[in-house]
């Protein structure tokens, strides 16, 4: 199932000596990194993404892995791992200009953003009293969240666990600087539809994979099967509220377009399933652009379907009963759709 981290009452005094520790040392990062230039601040995370793709040898792997399964021919050697450490740059950049948005207020913030899109959003918005908001991990997406309730869409985050339970309330406090409410994992389905009903709007990340006992369905990605979550799926069923991918595009000169699109539409007829892909698709276009600005280095196609050739899927892909059964149960036997063969 999902992970489950123990609680502060049951950790040894070595453990919790061990997480105050870790919980010093990020809290003074998160308070030297709002000092810094921006510029300075790119210029760390260029060199500590670089240094981390160069240690983590298991992310590189499943960076490389992924890049080649997407990309196959398409791109050289020397192309895929450009691609795989810029992807860990952008991470880093994320990661540390979370804490630098610590400046950020409601005048300036589009000094690093170019906005786009958000006075339509608004204007569903207020329609349909509510909306729901997908995104992926890919360029900044930290800031695109930030950026959306500066934009007067505040919205509920679902946030996970860390291991070390003091961890959490430090990025939940960057996470809300701009308005947005945090909901912890557990039970985020119930609460998120109560602040949908009551007009609120959320944002959920769709790309990650979960384990098909969750709550989650199948979806193609890059043409290969993988489950995902499902919540977005849901809530857009039960409500009828709008979906709208928003995303964070790296620009040459280091700032981000920020970028609210058209909503997705629906037939009423329209499974879980298909809203899901269809939120996926949404996005895939703009990470085979530029694809630097995903997150690579993750096991996003872990379970290899029955009947499936292991050379199409990552090295790391294994058999999954749970997985095929969560296939099964969304498609009957010949309605899955062809997997793609080139």
């Amino acid at each position: 199932m999902g992970k489950k981290f123990p609680n502060w009452e049951d950790l040894g005094p070595w453990a919790r000596l061990s997480c105050r520790v870790e919980f010093a040392g990020l809290w003074s990062f998160s308070r030297l990194i709002p000092l810094l230039s921006w510029r300075a601040v790119r210029g760390l995370a260029w060199l500590l993404g670089g240094l981390v793709y160069q240690f983590d040898q298991r992310g590189r792997a499943y960076a490389k892995a992924n890049l080649e399964m997407a990309f196959g021919g398409e791109k050289t050697p020397e192309e895929i791992r450009r691609i795989g450490r810029d992807s860990y740059r952008q991470f880093a950049r994320s990661m540390l200009e979370l804490f630098w948005a610590r400046n950020f207020t409601a005048d300036n913030y589009p000094q690093r953003m170019v906005m786009e899109g958000w006075d339509e959003a608004r204007a569903l918005n207020r329609q349909h009293r509510g909306g729901i908001f997908v995104c992926l991990h890919y360029g900044n997406f930290e800031w695109l969240s930030i950026a959306g309730s500066f934009e007067r869409l505040p919205g509920c985050i679902v946030t996970q666990r860390f291991r070390n339970p003091l961890l959490g309330p430090i990025f939940d406090q960057l996470r809300a600087i701009s308005g947005h409410r945090i909901v912890p994992q557990e039970r985020s389905m119930l609460v998120t539809f109560k602040h949908l009903k009551a007009g609120g709007n959320i944002g959920v990340l769709i790309d990650l994979q979960l384990d098909p006992r969750l709550p989650s369905v199948p979806i193609k990605s890059f043409g290969r099967w993988c489950s995902v979550t499902k919540l977005h799926a849901v809530l857009q069923k039960r409500t009828g509220l709008p979906i709208i991918p928003i995303e964070s595009v790296p620009m040459a000169d280091g700032r981000y377009r920020t970028i609210a699109h058209p909503p997705l539409h629906f037939s009423p007829e329209a499974t879980e399933q298909e809203i899901a892909q269809q939120c996926w698709d949404a996005f895939e276009g703009q990470v085979r652009r530029q694809p630097e600005g995903w997150l690579w280095a993750y096991k996003h196609w872990r379970h290899l379907p029955e009947g499936e050739d292991p050379a199409r899927y990552p090295f790391y892909a294994g058999r999954s009963g749970d997985f095929d059964a969560l296939l099964k149960a969304e498609f009957a036997p010949g309605e899955a759709p062809a997997e793609d063969k080139a």
